[in-house]
Parts: C-alpha cells; structure tokens; sequence
C-alpha cells in the first residue's frame, strides 16, 4: 500500500509540474518582468526566442517600465491560469500599489514566444 501512496504522488507531482503553473514559464516571465521593471532590454530579450527578440525595441521597453514603476515596487507574478495545451500562462505581476495581467506562450524550447502585459480588467 505504502508503494501504491508513494506512486501516486509521484505521478500527481508530474501531473502538476506539467499542467500546473507553468514553473519554467513563471520563472521565464518573472525574468523577463524583473528586467523590463529594470529598463534592462538586453536582459528582457535573453529568455525570448529570435521571432520575439527583434519585436522589442527600447522605447517599448522604456515605456512599460515607466508603467510599471507608476505601480511601485514589483513584487512578483501570481499564477491565474493556463492553456498547456497552447503554451500559454497567464500571471497576474503584483506590485506595492497595483499590478498588471501577463499573459506568455512558450515555445518547444522553453524560450517565451510571446509576452504581453494587460492593464487590469481585460
């Protein structure tokens, strides 16, 4: 019985690691927020795949960080939900007055092909 338990956690954890939260999506678009809360835009575009990196310029960049700035101090991505199927999760960026709706889809490589920030409500 203790064999059966042990494996059925183990099969649940792999469940949750694949449809849950989208942990190397999360931490790809924590990155990716953290650096344009930064203005950092070489640093925004490390996690993105080529197609999404030559979509970014610095004044794009610039702006959303002056967005997010005029919500205070960023305080990280609250998981909302998922579409595994599609690639896609959405966050919700939480900061000290505020926050904004992220929306991402990775690619096979686990790159970000696509990163978008919603103000709230959309």
């Amino acid at each position: 019985m203790h064999v059966r338990s042990t494996l059925a956690l183990a099969s649940l954890i792999a469940v949750s690691a694949c449809n849950g939260s989208g942990g190397s999506a999360q931490a790809a678009a924590d990155s990716a927020t953290k650096a344009i809360y930064a203005d950092d835009v070489s640093a925004v575009t490390a996690g993105f795949d080529t197609t999404l990196q030559h979509q970014v310029t610095r004044a794009g960049v610039g702006l959303l960080s002056d967005k997010m700035h005029a919500l205070g101090a960023y305080k990280g991505l609250t998981f909302v939900s998922a579409d595994p199927a599609k690639s896609v999760f959405y966050y919700r960026a939480d900061f000290t007055n505020g926050s904004m709706n992220v929306a991402v889809k990775t690619d096979s490589n686990g790159q970000l092909a696509a990163y978008r920030v919603f103000p709230n409500g959309m």
